[in-house]
C-alpha cells in the first residue's frame, strides 16, 4: 500500500525552518516527544539511557522531551525519576550534560500520576482531586486537601527550578492522558465543591496555579511547555469549549507552547495503535491552534512526513513531537529533513515492544519491534565486525531480513536465499490485515536497505548443502508453516489454512468457522469481515454526493476456542481493541469448545460438560491452529558447525515478529567477533 509512495523533500518545508519556544531557539520543528523507557532511575541503566538520547540528538531531534520526572513520591512509579531523590537528580544532570555535549537540547517533563499511581510502587497512597477509583489500579485515591494542593504547587515550582539548575533547556508540564492535572480538569474525577472544583473555571485553578507558580519561580526567560489534553475521549469529561478556554488561560498564565495530547489510559477509544489513521487527531490540534498565539505541538500518529506535511503547510501546527517513530529510527529527524523517506524505518504502531513492555508489571525496558537495537545502543554499537565473513541467510522473513541487514552493516558479505518470489515471509500475510498495512513499510525498508548494503538477494531459490559450501556462516531463518492439527477431516475440500485465506481469499463462503482463537484467528476474522466492507474514503465520498449507503452482506464467522481466553498472544495494550472489533463485526466466539471432527457440513465440537458432539454448520473451515518450524534444510545440513537457526525455524512456540527480528539482529551482530572460533577473513 505504501511501498511505491515516496516522499521527496523540496527544501522549502516549514518544518525545516528554525523555531522558538519562548527564549529557546531550535534549528527546526521536529521534536522527540516524551517516552518512558523503563531505563530511568537506575544507575545501572544510565549509560543505556544516555546512549539512547545521544543517538537521537545525532539523528537531528531539535528538542528531546524526557519521560516523566515525578515532582513528588506519591505521584511517581516504578523506574521513574523523582526530583526528591538526590541520586536521581545527579543522574538527570548527567543526562542533560551528555545531550548538550552531543549538540542537542533537552526538556524535562514534570509529572504526577495522581490516581494512576500504584501504592505498591510508591509506598504511599495515591492522591487525586476526589476519591474516584482508577480502573487501571483498582485503588481508591485519597482526596487532596487544600493544604496538599498548595504544597504540590510549591513542589512543581521547586521541580522547575531544579530542572534549570540541572542544565535542562525547558520543562514540559504533564497535564494530559488522565494524570493528576488532567484529573482536576475533568468533572469525571473532580467532584470538589471548594475553590478547585465545580465550574470549569474552578477545575482549571490548580493547573493554572501550577503554571503561575513555575513562571514566578523560574522567571520569564525559561521555556514552559504544557502538555494538555485536546480531547479526553471519556464520556462526560471536559468539553471542547472548556478545552479551548483552558488553552487561552494557559497562554495567559505564562506557558510558551502547548503540546496536545489525546485520550486517557482508561478510554475505550484507541489513540496510538495501528487502527488509528495517521494524523487522525490533527483537526483537534488545528482547532486549538486557532485560539492561541503560542506555538502548538502535534504528537499522535505522526510517523511519516506525509502525515504532517500538510499540517505545517496550512499553519495548523508549529512543531511535531513524534515519540515512537524515534524508537523505530534513531535518525527519524535527519531522514525527514534530508528527504530520505525510502530509508526510514517507520513505526508501525504495533505497541509490542514499547507500550506492552512499560505498561506491564514487572516493567520491561522499552525497545522496538522493527528496531530491536533501540534501548541497547550502548551495548551494540554498529561498528564493523572484527572479522568479515561470507554469510548465507536462508529465508527472507522478518528474522532473515534483519539478520541480512545487520550482517551487511557490520561488514560481512551476505547472500540471502528466499524460496518464494518475494521477500517478507509471515510479514506479507500480516500486512494484508486491515489496519496492519503499515507492515508494508517495514518490508519496503528492508528491500531498500539490503539493496544499499549490497546484499545479494536470490529469490525463488532453495540452496542445497553443496550450494552453501563457500560460506563461512549460515543463518537458517526459513520461518514457519501452518500447523495441521490431528483432527479428522482436515483433508476435506472446504478446509483451508490461514495462509490460504490470506493469499487466495474466501470466495463466496457464507458460513465460516475458524478453528483457533489466538492472534492469527483474530487477524483472519478481521480480514474476512472487513474485506467486504467499503473503506472509509468510499463511504465519505458517497455521503458527500448524497448516494445511498447500501449494506453489504458479510459472511457469518464463528471462532472456536479451546480455552476461555481469546486473542492470546496479542499484547495488553491492543488486546482490548481486537476483542471490541470482533464484537462489533458480529463474530461469534465459542470458548472452552473442543473440535472433534470436520465433516462436509461443518465442524463437530464438544463444549464443557457436554458429551455429545454438536455440529457447527460451515461451508468453509479455516485452520488457525498455530505454526510449525520449516526445518527441511537443517536435516540436509546436519550438524554443520557453521549453522545457526533463528526465529520461527528455531522455535515456533509463541513466535512473534518482535522475537524473530530480535533473534535476527542478535545472531548477525555476533558474527565475526574475535572470540568466534570459526571464520576466516573474506
Amino acid at each position: 500500500m505504501f511501498e511505491d509512495k515516496w516522499y521527496t523533500a523540496s527544501g522549502s518545508e516549514r518544518w525545516r525552518q528554525p523555531g522558538k519556544i519562548g527564549t529557546l531557539e531550535l534549528p527546526h520543528r521536529l521534536l522527540m516527544g516524551s517516552m518512558h523507557l523503563g531505563l530511568e532511575a537506575s544507575s545501572e541503566h544510565l549509560p543505556r539511557l544516555i546512549a539512547f538520547y545521544v543517538e537521537r540528538v545525532r539523528g537531528q531531534a531539535a528538542l528531546i522531551i524526557t519521560g516523566g520526572v515525578a515532582v513528588s513520591r506519591e505521584g511517581s512509579s516504578h523506574r521513574m525519576f523523582c526530583l526528591l531523590e538526590e541520586e536521581h537528580a545527579a543522574m538527570l544532570q548527567k543526562l542533560a550534560g551528555a545531550v548538550h555535549e552531543a549538540g542537542g537540547r533537552i526538556a524535562m517533563q514534570l509529572f504526577h500520576s495522581g490516581r494512576y499511581a500504584h501504592s505498591a510502587e510508591t509506598g504511599e497512597a495515591a492522591v487525586a482531586p476526589s476519591p474516584v477509583a482508577s480502573r487501571l489500579t483498582g485503588e481508591m485515591p485519597r482526596e487532596l486537601s487544600v493544604e496538599d494542593i498548595l504544597h504540590l504547587v510549591g513542589r512543581y515550582a521547586a521541580a522547575a527550578v531544579k530542572a534549570r539548575q540541572l542544565g535542562y533547556d525547558a520543562i514540559e508540564i504533564m497535564g494530559s492522558e488522565g494524570y493528576l492535572l488532567n484529573q482536576f480538569l475533568s468533572p469525571l474525577t473532580n467532584h470538589r465543591e471548594d475553590d478547585y472544583g465545580g465550574s470549569a473555571e474552578k477545575r482549571r485553578k490548580f493547573p493554572l496555579d501550577v503554571v503561575k507558580g513555575i513562571r514566578a519561580a523560574v522567571g520569564s526567560d525559561f521555556p514552559i511547555i504544557f502538555r494538555m489534553s485536546g480531547v479526553d475521549l471519556m464520556a462526560g469529561s471536559t468539553t471542547l469549549e472548556e478545552t479551548y478556554d483552558l488553552a487561552v488561560a494557559l497562554e495567559e498564565a505564562g506557558v510558551d507552547a502547548l503540546n496536545i495530547g489525546v485520550g486517557w489510559h482508561e478510554s475505550t477509544v484507541p489513540t496510538v495503535a495501528a487502527v488509528v489513521p495517521r494524523a487522525a487527531f490533527s483537526p483537534i490540534v488545528a482547532a486549538i491552534r486557532q485560539h492561541v498565539q503560542v506555538p502548538v505541538i502535534a504528537a499522535n500518529r505522526m510517523n511519516v512526513p506525509e502525515a504532517f506535511q500538510p499540517l505545517f503547510e496550512s499553519g495548523q501546527v508549529d512543531f511535531v513531537a513524534a515519540a515512537r517513530p524515534w524508537l523505530a529510527d534513531a535518525e527519524f529527524g535527519r531522514k525527514v529533513l534530508e528527504g530520505r523517506r525510502s530509508q526510514m524505518n517507520v513505526c508501525i504502531a504495533c505497541n509490542q515492544s514499547c507500550l506492552d513492555h512499560t505498561l506491564v508489571r514487572p516493567l520491561i525496558p522499552a525497545s522496538c519491534l522493527v528496531n530491536p537495537r533501540a534501548g541497547f545502543e550502548a551495548e551494540r554499537p554498529l561498528s564493523k565486525a572484527d572479522v568479515a565473513l561470507r554469510v548465507a541467510v536462508l529465508g527472507g522473513g522478518p528474522a532473515g531480513l534483519e539478520a541480512a541487514r545487520v550482517a551487511a552493516l557490520r561488514g560481512h558479505a551476505v547472500t540471502l536465499f528466499e524460496a518464494a518470489a518475494e521477500l517478507g515471509g509471515q510479514f506479507r500475510y500480516a500486512a494484508r490485515i486491515p489496519d496492519k498495512e503499515e507492515f508494508y513499510e517495514t518490508l519496503r525498508y528492508y528491500r531498500v536497505m539490503l539493496a544499499e548494503l549490497g546484499v545479494d538477494v536470490r529469490l525463488e531459490t532453495e540452496p542445497t548443502a553443496a550450494d552453501l559450501q563457500g560460506f563461512q556462516s549460515i543463518l537458517v531463518a526459513t520461518g514457519v508453516r501452518p500447523h495441521i492439527p490431528d483432527l479428522p477431516g482436515t483433508e476435506l475440500p472446504h478446509v483451508r489454512t490461514y495462509v490460504d485465506i490470506l493469499t487466495q481469499g474466501f470466495a463466496d463462503a457464507q458460513e465460516i468457522v475458524l478453528v483457533g482463537a489466538g492472534g492469527i484467528a483474530c487477524d483472519v476474522a478481521k480480514y474476512i469481515t472487513e474485506r467486504v466492507r467499503p473503506n472509509a474514503a468510499v463511504n465519505q465520498f458517497l455521503t458527500e454526493i448524497g448516494a445511498p449507503l447500501t449494506s453489504v452482506h458479510r459472511p457469518n464467522v464463528t471462532m472456536v476456542a479451546r480455552s476461555k481466553r481469546v486473542a492470546s498472544g496479542v499484547g495488553r495494550t491492543t488486546r482490548w481493541i481486537v476483542r471490541s472489533e470482533l464484537t462489533a463485526s458480529g463474530v461469534r466466539i465459542l470458548t472452552e469448545c473442543r473440535p472433534v471432527e470436520i465433516v462436509p457440513g461443518g465442524l463437530r465440537v464438544q463444549g464443557q460438560g457436554v458429551t455429545e458432539a454438536t455440529l457447527i454448520g460451515a461451508d468453509l473451515v479455516v485452520l488457525c491452529t498455530g505454526q510449525r518450524p520449516q526445518q527441511a534444510v537443517l536435516q540436509e545440513l546436519g550438524d554443520d558447525p557453521r549453522v545457526l537457526c533463528i526465529g520461527g525455524a528455531r522455535d515456533s512456540a509463541g513466535l512473534t515478529a518482535a522475537r524473530a527480528i530480535r533473534e535476527g539482529f542478535d545472531a548477525a551482530y555476533r558474527l565475526g567477533q574475535e572470540t568466534a572460533e570459526d571464520g576466516q577473513a573474506v
